[in-house]
């Protein structure tokens, strides 16, 4: 498998702090059958992360390192964008990557407030030739409130990114909730770890998969954690099945199915 959005870098944003933590992680990824990592280090305005080829030294070191403990995993240089309009009006002259220098860009919105005008967002990276992915999109209120807005970002051009820990509930119900809602409503075309460190967020991806595999056949869900994920290390492209929308059950008919149920 591979992971496409991982904070396994050490020292460079809030993930791993050490390089013995870093190490770890690799072991707990390849343990989980991740064979190749793309480290989505933040990048913010005005931060003091590690950005350009500074993170791409440490991600070239990192990899010399596994390769001398015979750790099977290979990792790549990406980040992890953090939307503000500022950042919006900088693109061009910053130093972020996309991911595996791909065309494909992950960006995540602060969590309390997504933005109204996504489909100008979205415009923005597609002029430049990228395609955005937005990251751990059922944490926001907003999706869970309404998930067709991910549909929505779908048709505008965007992909969607969700976490493998909120897919098994560790971030609640309702989370998990939103997840199968977008996994039916074929919404989802990552699942990511979005590890920060080797005892909480790890890098696992295993369960995940075999839950969605449950939900929604082999087929489906070996194009989400294999065939789309290695689209993007190729940097080719990726097959969209067009979104559905969701519609909730009114009062009415939930007591109706019950009744049908009951006869």
């Amino acid at each position: 498998m591979i992971d496409i959005h991982c904070h396994i870098i050490h020292n460079v944003d809030d993930g791993s702090s050490s390089i013995e933590e870093s190490i770890e992680m690799a072991k707990i990824a390849e343990r989980d059958g991740i064979k190749k990592i793309i480290n989505t280090s933040h990048y913010h305005l005005y931060s003091h992360y590690v950005t350009g080829k500074s993170l791409e030294e440490k991600v070239n070191e990192f990899n010399k390192l596994l390769q001398e403990k015979n750790i099977d995993v290979k990792v790549y240089v990406g980040n992890e964008l953090y939307y503000s309009k500022e950042l919006i009006s900088k693109l061009d002259k910053l130093d972020y990557y996309s991911l595996n220098n791909s065309k494909y860009v992950l960006i995540e919105f602060p969590p309390d407030n997504l933005p109204k005008d996504m489909e100008d967002i979205i415009y923005e990276f597609k002029i430049r030739n990228y395609i955005p992915i937005l990251a751990h999109i059922e944490r926001y209120s907003e999706v869970i409130d309404n998930p067709n807005l991910a549909s929505d970002y779908i048709n505008q051009g965007a992909l969607i990114q969700v976490n493998a820990s909120s897919i098994l509930g560790k971030l609640g119900r309702e989370i998990q909730s939103t997840c199968k809602i977008l996994l039916q409503n074929n919404c989802i075309h990552f699942v990511a770890s979005d590890a920060h460190g080797s005892k909480k967020r790890t890098p696992r991806l295993k369960e995940s998969y075999n839950y969605i595999k449950d939900i929604i056949g082999k087929e489906k869900a070996d194009k989400i954690f294999f065939e789309n994920t290695q689209a993007i290390i190729e940097n080719k492209d990726i097959q969209i099945t067009k979104p559905i929308k969701h519609e909730k059950k009114s009062i009415m008919k939930t007591i109706k199915s019950i009744f049908i149920k009951g006869r």
